[in-house]
């Protein structure tokens, strides 16, 4: 029988600890956003050549007379390597370039497999990481 009244006391504790009221309601701690570089907006330039400087913010499409080779661009991570993507059809990998009014899109995402090791996808100008 004491048992059962162990039961009952816990019981009837519990009971009233759940339904009492909270003395003090601590406010929640602010939630640090996680810290990924912001997303630049790309623009496109038309190039015959590699450009001696690679400047952040633009993907290079190089190639002459409709015939597209290669883009390149600043890796987005900040490491500031400069990613050289083919686009001719024959070889592999290779990328392709579109252009829209958004913004330049590259297909399909780009992995670097050296270096800082960025996995990132480019669509209507903007960076989106993987």
């Amino acid at each position: 029988m004491r048992w059962l009244i162990a039961v009952w006391r816990w019981f009837v504790g519990w009971l009233v600890w759940l339904l009492r009221e909270p003395v003090l309601e601590l406010p929640e701690a602010p939630r640090e956003e996680p810290r990924v570089p912001p997303a630049p907006q790309y623009e496109v330039v038309h190039v015959t050549e590699d450009p001696d400087e690679v400047l952040p913010g633009i993907l290079y499409a190089v190639g002459e007379n409709g015939h597209l080779w290669h883009v390149a661009l600043v890796c987005p991570c900040g490491c500031g390597a400069t990613i050289a993507l083919n686009t001719l059809p024959d070889d592999s990998p290779r990328w392709t370039l579109l252009e829209e009014p958004e913004g330049p899109s590259l297909k399909p995402s780009v992995w670097r497999t050296t270096g800082c090791r960025s996995h990132f996808v480019l669509r209507t100008g903007r960076v989106r990481w993987c």
